[in-house]
């Protein structure tokens, strides 16, 4: 029974991944919101400022305040933007009871382009990634177009990687791009 056994076990299981492979290469890609979408990237973004020294950490109306920002995007051919973008305010010593919260959600009618470079984008546009280290093609992310000053504009490179900035103790940035 053994040599036997181990035979049939091992045909069986060629079997199984033949056909798991055979059904993984036929399978369509994977849309965001429908077959009507032709994606060009994922964009996530993670950034957090929890240094009240720190300039861009500043209350509003001189910096963003304490908080964070996590952001997934999926940029369309058509210059649309699926997203989901979430804020939090951040607390530093704890503080107490609804000192702190987050809020968010899907965006739907984001947009997005390129640029050449940083002195392309618009005003109150951001770079979330460290423009020291990457000298290439952008995107710009214009989560709520038409917005004005509530407008949430993020400027990030277009090559596919990891991106990390930390200007100063308590500020990062997380920034990466996907296919």
């Amino acid at each position: 029974m053994g040599l036997r056994f181990v035979r049939r076990s091992l045909v069986v299981a060629i079997a199984i991944l033949s056909a798991s492979a055979a059904s993984t290469m036929a399978a369509p890609g994977a849309f965001g919101y429908g077959a009507a979408d032709h994606p060009v990237a994922q964009v996530e973004i993670s950034g957090n400022c929890d240094n009240p020294g720190f300039p861009l950490c500043a209350p509003a109306p001189d910096g963003v305040g304490l908080g964070g920002v996590w952001v997934w995007s999926e940029l369309d051919a058509d210059g649309s933007m699926d997203a989901t973008v979430t804020f939090c305010g951040h607390t530093v010593g704890g503080g107490g009871p609804g000192s702190a919260g987050a809020g968010g959600g899907p965006v739907r009618t984001g947009q997005w382009w390129t640029i050449s470079s940083l002195a392309d984008a618009p005003a109150g546009a951001a770079p979330f990634f460290d423009p020291s280290t990457y000298h290439g093609a952008l995107y710009v992310l214009d989560f709520f177009p038409g917005s004005g000053a509530d407008d949430f504009i993020a400027v990030v490179p277009t090559m596919q990687g990891h991106y990390s900035l930390h200007p100063a103790p308590a500020v990062s940035i997380q920034t990466q791009i996907a296919p």
